[in-house]
């Protein structure tokens, strides 16, 4: 389809890994440019709907003055380009001169870009599609010779790679272990799942005191409080993660990556509930638990009264000091955080204690859960 100055010029920046390269970090730029003469018209159609569209319930911006910046601030992902734009990759072209990626002849159309996700998406040096792991374990035997593998923090396919532990003290797993293990992936399987994370969380500050929001609605956010708070709480019968994470350890060899791994997301975990919530136009020394109280003792959500005043006078302090929408945008950020590190433990702990329990024969969980206790 040929173009038309109402067209926007799309353009796309690849991240390339080249093997033939001597420096191969860090990585290559590649510009590309949509080519409108070879795409159909519904090729262009779609192309156009996943790079520039915008939901119904997009915020509105304010008016601003010449020179003036906007910034909105989203936790969902939602300002990233829809993945499926990687079926329309053949459409871009490689613009090897990136003075030559707008033309003259451009200055009336308007611009976009494709957004993914940051470490998404690369290219080899073929323009064939890579991911990290193929990357960094070309990069591996490079140094330690062929069949040697990469293990990076925050993929956990890399991690799952080594396999399972063979486990050690065997003589103190008990079903009640099992039973705490089953919980954990049941907590897990329910917040992943549930509407709270699949809705948009952003908010848009119009003004000093003024935000426009598009939050979780109440109903969802009733629905992830107590499965988060059997994560979180510190609390003997809850402290789930931790607890999770420690009779993991108990059981895995020091030596096994899988133990480190653990470990590691077991302190980054404790770590976000003991700092100050870290988010843009957030200026409170409050702690991420006592946020995540001030919501769930301080607004009694979980109890009708709470066994001290401190919960309730943070709520206050914080709803004093910013606006209500940036105070829920934080009790929301903390959740996201927690839920990651849970992400990142738990297929590491469900591979490991599967293995034990189904191929070594050690005692499983027994126990109907409450979603074999609800469903159908």
């Amino acid at each position: 389809m040929d173009s038309t100055s109402a067209d926007p010029v799309i353009t796309w920046l690849i991240l390339v890994y080249d093997r033939t390269a001597t420096e191969r970090f860090p990585l290559k730029r590649k510009w590309l440019r949509f080519n409108y003469e070879r795409a159909s018209e519904e090729e262009v159609r779609e192309v156009l709907r996943l790079v520039w569209q915008r939901r119904e319930d997009d915020l509105p911006t304010p008016d601003l003055e010449l020179g003036e910046r906007h910034v909105s601030i989203s936790i969902d992902g939602s300002e990233f380009t829809d993945r499926r734009i990687l079926e329309y990759r053949h459409l871009f072209d490689h613009v090897p001169d990136e003075k030559k990626l707008h033309t003259d002849e451009d200055r009336n159309r308007g611009f976009t870009s494709v957004s993914l996700p940051p470490m998404s998406y690369f290219e080899d040096e073929e323009g064939v599609s890579i991911s990290q792991n193929q990357m960094f374990d070309a990069e591996a035997e490079l140094e330690g010779g062929e069949g040697v593998i990469s293990i990076r923090l925050d993929d956990p396919e890399s991690i799952l790679r080594c396999g399972p532990a063979t486990p050690v003290r065997r003589e103190l797993w008990t079903e009640a272990d099992a039973e705490l293990v089953a919980q954990l992936e049941a907590a897990y399987g329910h917040l992943s799942q549930s509407r709270w994370l699949r809705s948009r969380c952003a908010v848009s500050p119009v003004s000093e005191d003024e935000c426009h929001a598009i939050l979780p609605v109440h109903e969802d956010c009733l629905a992830v409080i107590l499965p988060f708070r059997q994560l979180y709480s510190k609390d003997g019968i809850d402290d789930l993660f931790n607890r999770c994470c420690k009779l993991h350890n108990r059981h895995c060899p020091p030596e096994h990556p899988t133990h480190s791994w653990v470990k590691h997301y077991r302190e980054r975990f404790n770590t976000i509930l003991d700092e100050p919530v870290r988010l843009m136009n957030v200026d409170s020394d409050l702690s991420a638990k006592r946020w995540l109280d001030a919501f769930a003792y301080g607004a009694r959500v979980v109890h009708a009264t709470s066994k001290t005043d401190a919960p309730a006078n943070d709520l206050k302090a914080l709803l004093g000091s910013h606006p209500r929408e940036m105070v829920v945008l934080g009790y929301h950020y903390v959740l996201r955080q927690l839920l990651s590190c849970t992400w990142m433990a738990i297929g590491v702990i469900h591979q490991n204690v599967d293995h034990w329990t189904k191929d070594l024969g050690w005692v499983g969980s027994s126990s109907l859960g409450g979603k074999d206790l609800f469903d159908a």
